[in-house]
C-alpha cells in the first residue's frame, strides 16, 4: 500500500510529488495524459510563450529608437510554436526525469477511487487495475466548457487547449467567443502574430469581472481598438454554419462575420464527472466539497486545484497541494487561506491585483484610500519604451495599512509580490514610502503612489 496516491499531475500533483517526496513518503502518481497537466501543456506555460513572442513583435517598430533598424522581418507562428514545444518538452522531460530517478511508479490511465482507500486505473487498451494507499490526492483539474449551440470539433470550432497545444497555423480571420482572461490573452497573440481578431463578449465590458475594475477594462479596450483588435460588447452568437471554407457567423447584434475559426474561450468546470464510485461529496457545478483542511467527507481523502471551489489558479493548485499534504502527515494541521492571492493577466498590458479593491475594502466596512501613480513617469518603464500602465495602492484610512494592490503595465506579475509582502506584513504607507529603492527601477514607482498619503498632494 502506497503512503499516497495522486491523481492528477498538473501544478497540484506537481507540488504534492515534490511535497512528498521531501517526507520520504512512497507514493504513485496517476495521470491519463501529458506530465503537467493542463497548465504545462496547454494553458499557463504555453500562453505566457506565445505572449512574450508577441509583446516582442509589438515592439519591433520601436527599436530604431535604440539604433536598431531591421531591414526586413517576418512572422513564423509555426517556428513559434515549435520553440514553444521544445521549452514545454524540457520542462516535461526533467519532470519526467526527477520521477524516474526517484523511483516514483507513474500509472497511464485514467483514476477512479472505487474504495476509500483503491484507485482504479483504466488504461487506454481498456484493461484495469487497482492500486491501493493510505491517503487519495485528487488533483485532476478542469476541463473547457461550451456555451449554447457552439460546440468544439477541433477544426472549426476550437477550445484554448486546442489552440495551445495543437494549433500549427493562425487562421486569416478569428472569431473569439468571451471577453475573459484567456480570450483577451489569446487575442492579443493572435493579432500580434497576424490575424484579423474579433471578440464577442456578452457583457458590457472586457475582463468584466468583479475583481477587474472598470478603469482597466478602458484601458484595454483602448489598446485593443489601436491594435486593430475588434470587439463587441453586449453581443452573443445566434447561430453559425461552415460555408465552403468559411464560418459564417450572426451575432445578436444584427451582424454577420465570415471568419476561419472560433475559438470558444467561455471557462471551464471541474473535471469531476467520473472521479469515484464511493459517494464523494460534490456541489451542483461539479466541486468537490471539501473542509477548511481539503479534506473531503473521507477523512483520507483530499482535493486541490481546479476540482475545489477556489480560484482557478496553478499557483493556488500548489498552495492547496502543500496544505493538504500538511494536514495528512503532519502533526499541526493548518487551514487554508485565500485572503492573498496574487493574480497576473498576460493581454496587451500585463495586469495583476493582490489584496482588496477599493470596492471590496468598502463591502467589508473599511474606508480606504488610495495613492495612484502612472508609469509615464518612472525612468525605468520609459528606458524600456514601456510607460504605459499605472500602479494603484489601497490603504485602511485608519490605520495606513496597506490593504491591496493593482498594477497594469510592465512587469506587473513580477512587481505585484513586492506588494503581496507589504499587505501580509501590514506595512504603512509611510514603511513603503521611507525604503530606499534602487534608481531606475520600476518599483520605485511604489514609493511615487505613497507621495499623496504620506506628505500630501502635489498642487
Amino acid at each position: 500500500m502506497y503512503d499516497l496516491i495522486i491523481i492528477g499531475m498538473g501544478p497540484g500533483g506537481y507540488e504534492a510529488t515534490l511535497t512528498a517526496l521531501r517526507k520520504k513518503l512512497n507514493i504513485a502518481i496517476v495521470e491519463k495524459s501529458k506530465i503537467g497537466g493542463n497548465c504545462l501543456n496547454r494553458a499557463c506555460i504555453p500562453t505566457k510563450y506565445y505572449r512574450a513572442g508577441a509583446h516582442q513583435i509589438e515592439k519591433l517598430p520601436l527599436l530604431n529608437k535604440y539604433g536598431i533598424n531591421l531591414s526586413s522581418n517576418s512572422i513564423d507562428f509555426l517556428q513559434a510554436k515549435k520553440g514553444k514545444d521544445e521549452a514545454i518538452g524540457f520542462l516535461r522531460k526533467s519532470l519526467s526525469q526527477l520521477l524516474k530517478a526517484k523511483k516514483v511508479p507513474v500509472y497511464k490511465g485514467t483514476g477512479k477511487i472505487v474504495g476509500q482507500n483503491q484507485v482504479q486505473i483504466t488504461y487506454e487498451d481498456g484493461k484495469t487495475e487497482t492500486i491501493e494507499g493510505k491517503y487519495i490526492l485528487v488533483a485532476t483539474g478542469s476541463i473547457p466548457v461550451s456555451i449554447g449551440g457552439i460546440v468544439p470539433d477541433g477544426k472549426y470550432v476550437i477550445t484554448t487547449e486546442d489552440y495551445l497545444e495543437n494549433m500549427e497555423q493562425l487562421p486569416e480571420n478569428l472569431l473569439i467567443v468571451g471577453g475573459g482572461v484567456a480570450g483577451c490573452e489569446l487575442a492579443y497573440i493572435s493579432a500580434q502574430y497576424g490575424s484579423k481578431v474579433t471578440v464577442v463578449e456578452i457583457k458590457d465590458r472586457l475582463l468584466s469581472s468583479d475583481i477587474i475594475s472598470p478603469d482597466i477594462s478602458r484601458l484595454l479596450q483602448r489598446k485593443f481598438k489601436k491594435l486593430g483588435i475588434e470587439f463587441k460588447l453586449e453581443t452573443s452568437v445566434k447561430d453559425y454554419k461552415v460555408s465552403g471554407d468559411k464560418i459564417v457567423v450572426n451575432l445578436s447584434d444584427g451582424s454577420q462575420l465570415k471568419v476561419d475559426k472560433i475559438l470558444l474561450s467561455v471557462g471551464r468546470k471541474p473535471n469531476t464527472s467520473d472521479i469515484d464510485n464511493i459517494g464523494i461529496e460534490k456541489d451542483e457545478r461539479g466541486f468537490i466539497k471539501t473542509n477548511s483542511y481539503l479534506q473531503t467527507n473521507f477523512e483520507n481523502i483530499y482535493a486541490c486545484g481546479d476540482v475545489v471551489n477556489s480560484p482557478m489558479l496553478a499557483h493556488v493548485a500548489s498552495y492547496e497541494a502543500r496544505v493538504a499534504l500538511k494536514n495528512m502527515f503532519d502533526e499541526k494541521k493548518i487551514e487554508v487561506d485565500y485572503s492573498l492571492v496574487p493574480w497576473s493577466i498576460f493581454t496587451a498590458y500585463e495586469i495583476a491585483h493582490v489584496g482588496l479593491s477599493e470596492q471590496q475594502a468598502k463591502e467589508k466596512g473599511i474606508e480606504a484610500i488610495s495613492g495612484y501613480y502612472p508609469f509615464t513617469y518612472n525612468e525605468k518603464a520609459v528606458d524600456e519604451l514601456e510607460s504605459d500602465g499605472f500602479v494603484r495602492l489601497v490603504f485602511d484610512k485608519k490605520t495606513k495599512h496597506v490593504i491591496g494592490a493593482t498594477i497594469v503595465g510592465i512587469e506587473a506579475s513580477e512587481l505585484i509580490h513586492v506588494m503581496a509582502y507589504a499587505i501580509r506584513n501590514e506595512m504603512t504607507a509611510e514603511e513603503i514610502h521611507d525604503f530606499i529603492y534602487f534608481h531606475p527601477s520600476l518599483s520605485e514607482i511604489f514609493l511615487y503612489a505613497t507621495y499623496d498619503i504620506v506628505i500630501g498632494k502635489l498642487f
